[in-house]
């Protein structure tokens, strides 16, 4: 076993390097729109009345699908328009970073041929998927802890400290969840656009899935991680039960990508890629 991870804390060393400046990308913008967003929020809606106004614009099927359930409209407090408001999309963010970095450290290098000079090396043959694995889901977890220490430090009348640090976690657990979603398309791809095509599908299918389930069947959106991530209620009544059940899904899916990644060869994929045509259509022109 320690054979197989040979060399990993080099591997992570060499992947920050690689990654640092998307990371910082993402982190500043991330953190940086969330403590607007809050401040602005606080700014617009000044009193009880102006927040309940909203409260009952939100109320209705169409925006329900769209951001999610409404935790909390008969207080409406900036915390609790915040979460309603932004936290579903944030958390997609957060998924999109995952998957572009995820499929960039792992399928992207086998295809450009640096997985096969890294290997040619004494490294584990799973220490290059581990190290993606370990840097994309610190800069998940970094970026999440920074905003929350962002929302603390703003003391926002309704943003606590045990709803921010909830927030920034639940945040971190979606993109922890695309992470391993999309190492395991990793392995079962044969190319870097079709790791994405998969993950940002399902990423798609996960919203629709979710926007379906909050407006008639709730048992349909908990199947959705952003679903069931949604239901923290976060600065409303802070459930940390959707944590520990996206933590141990994750921890599954990363142990099904590692399983796939020790049954194939370098640059194979496990679903086979289909042939193309024999012959050009008709409605092309010959030359």
């Amino acid at each position: 076993m320690n054979m197989r991870f040979h060399s990993l804390q080099k591997l992570l060393a060499w992947k920050w390097r690689q990654s640092r400046v998307s990371f910082m990308i993402w982190g500043v913008s991330l953190v940086l729109i969330t403590v607007a967003t809050a401040s602005a929020f606080s700014g617009l809606y000044q009193n009880e009345q102006e927040r309940a106004a909203m409260a009952q614009t939100m109320e209705n099927p169409a925006m329900t699908a769209m951001v999610g359930p409404g935790y909390g409209l008969s207080n409406y407090t900036n915390g609790a328009m915040m979460a309603h408001e932004m936290l579903l999309f944030t958390m997609i963010a957060f998924a999109v970073m995952s998957i572009l970095m995820v499929s960039k450290q792992t399928r992207a290098e086998e295809e450009d041929g640096k997985l096969e000079l890294i290997r040619a090396l004494p490294v584990g043959r799973l220490s290059p998927l581990m190290a993606s694995f370990i840097t994309v889901s610190s800069y998940n977890i970094i970026i999440g802890l920074l905003i929350a220490f962002g929302l603390v430090a703003m003391n926002i009348d309704g943003i606590g400290i045990e709803g921010s640090f909830l927030y920034g976690i639940t945040l971190a657990c979606g993109g922890l969840i695309f992470t391993a979603i999309t190492a395991i398309f990793a392995q079962l791809s044969q190319t870097a656009r079709g790791t994405l095509g998969y993950s940002f599908t399902f990423l798609l299918l996960f919203y629709f899935i979710r926007a379906i389930g909050d407006v008639s069947n709730e048992a349909l959106s908990l199947s959705s991680p952003l679903g069931l991530l949604l239901r923290v209620e976060v600065f409303v009544h802070n459930y940390w039960w959707p944590i520990l059940i996206t933590f141990m899904v994750y921890l599954i899916l990363v142990a099904v990508a590692f399983l796939l990644n020790n049954r194939r060869d370098v640059g194979a994929g496990l679903i086979a890629t289909k042939p193309g045509r024999k012959k050009a259509s008709g409605g092309f022109f010959q030359l």
